[in-house]
């Protein structure tokens, strides 16, 4: 029947057309915002900490012009909440690694803890680094639960807050600063630190959680299965980013730094020579290189070597790299205080200081090492002296 014949009204036939894309765009638009609303508030947890979902690939896959929109936004988002990042140095010990910790240690983005592993130590024996036997099971296996944790922000185990000693504490600036430390007229007045309070501060007040460690406490040559645990407590994530610095210094310099401070204690064994401890330390530090060579090949973005002698002589530059690879802004404050600290004299005459001069700190052992002792190190060490380009006298 022929409706205009019979005075029927009906639309234009394009209306039809409007209609249909109408039903369309409203069908992909409920469609897109179901698999946002469903992605966006399902989210899966993991440690502890919320991974939200990456909806920009459905939105290049319906709306390609939206992307620039959702990327600014999720750039926006970046900047509000940005990606944790978790600093290791991991060094042997008289390497310059107090120095080192106290460069990122200044930043005001960074929570930084100074040895944390001595508390696991102390939590087993107070026996020193040459004394222990950090390759047992039950320490290693304590000693990665406890990394684990305290790079997740956790302090329930409650070993941090027991064992830390009040020196160790005052090394942190972020232990001592507020909320933990008030200051009360000219002096600081400290608090007892609680496992609630540890965590919601290093959560919520830093993006970025750095500690220094001593190999001997992380790397037992003993144990080779513990390289792989340290991959493991490593690996990307989407909730945080590891990165290694490792520090190494002439092995000439580290003994008789060592020897100077009276590390090489003979109470178990009053026998002992100097090339007992000698060995000990090469055998080390070799252990230390070889687990370097792994940890680069398996985060090669995640690493990086650097000798303590480039890094007192260049400390600007150096350290200006190192902000550079942990994705941390340099401030012009921590330029002023590194300037500082390595043209000083404070420092003078006490061994533990971070502040002296940097320049004469290198070639120092050449004036107090006697060629005797030179000799046992380069006998020893001279393997991992040609690997770190370290040139031998003898």
């Amino acid at each position: 029947m022929n409706h205009r014949a019979q005075g029927i009204r009906t639309k234009p036939w394009y209306t039809h057309l409007v209609s249909k894309k109408s039903f369309i765009s409203c069908t992909v638009g409920l469609v897109f915002f179901s698999l946002t609303f469903m992605y966006t508030f399902k989210t899966p947890v993991q440690r502890g900490i919320y991974r939200t979902f990456d909806n920009t690939t459905i939105v290049k896959a319906i709306y390609p012009e939206t992307q620039l929109l959702f990327t600014l936004e999720r750039k926006s988002q970046s900047m509000q909440h940005p990606k944790k990042v978790n600093i290791i140095i991991m060094s042997f010990p008289r390497s310059g690694s107090s120095f080192l910790g106290d460069i990122f240690n200044q930043h005001p983005r960074v929570f930084y803890l100074f040895e944390p592993l001595r508390t696991v130590q102390r939590s087993f024996t107070e026996n020193s680094l040459f004394e222990f036997d950090f390759s047992s099971s039950s320490y290693q296996d304590r000693v990665f639960e406890f990394l684990e944790d305290i790079t997740n922000c956790r302090f329930a185990s409650e070993i941090f807050i027991r064992y830390l000693l009040p020196q160790d504490r005052h090394h942190s600036l972020a232990l001592t600063s507020s909320p933990f430390c008030l200051k009360n007229g000219t002096s600081m007045v400290c608090q007892k630190l609680e496992s609630h309070q540890l965590e919601d501060v290093c959560k919520n007040n830093y993006t970025v959680f750095a500690a220094k460690i001593l190999t001997p406490r992380i790397l037992s040559s003993h144990g080779e299965w513990t390289n792989e645990k340290l991959l493991q407590r490593c690996s990307s994530s989407s909730a945080s980013e590891c990165k290694i610095i490792h520090l190494v210094r002439d092995p000439r310099a580290v003994v008789e730094s060592l020897k100077s401070l009276k590390f090489f204690r003979r109470s178990h064994d009053p026998r002992r020579e100097l090339s007992w401890f000698v060995k000990k330390i090469c055998h080390q530090m070799e252990f230390d290189v070889k687990v370097g060579k792994l940890l680069r090949t398996s985060l090669p973005d995640g690493y990086k070597l650097i000798r303590f002698e480039d890094l007192a002589q260049h400390p600007l530059p150096v350290a200006n790299e190192l902000y550079k690879f942990t994705g941390i802004e340099m401030l012009h404050t921590i330029k002023q205080w590194l300037n500082e600290t390595t043209n000083s004299r404070n420092g003078h005459g006490n061994a533990y200081s971070t502040s002296r001069n940097s320049q004469q700190v290198v070639s120092n052992w050449r004036a107090k090492m006697s060629p005797a002792t030179v000799k046992i190190i380069e006998k020893y060490c001279g393997s991992t002296m040609r690997q770190l380009n370290y040139t031998e006298l003898y």
